[in-house]
């Protein structure tokens, strides 16, 4: 059985993409869960942390699309690992 991980990260939104539903189309798509710790969004840039739990290799699936979509993706402190 796959071990879930939490990994948490900033996640920066450019202006193009800050009124997308990136997360929920990461959601939909990895079924990998999130939580927002923090957030401050405007016009210009979105800058979100976030929490993300699931299979390891998802949440690298999820990170990946997150940069497909434009977005970046910088780790905010190591990982862990769940039994």
């Amino acid at each position: 059985m796959a071990k879930n991980i939490r990994r948490k990260v900033y996640v920066t939104f450019p202006s193009a993409q800050v009124k997308e539903a990136i997360i929920c189309d990461m959601y939909d798509k990895y079924k990998v869960r999130f939580n927002i710790r923090s957030a401050s969004v405007n016009e210009q840039v979105g800058l979100m942390a976030i929490e993300l739990e699931g299979p390891e290799e998802k949440v690298a699936e999820a990170m990946k699309f997150f940069q497909s979509r434009g977005l970046t993706v910088e780790p905010i402190e190591m990982n862990v690992i769940e039994g």
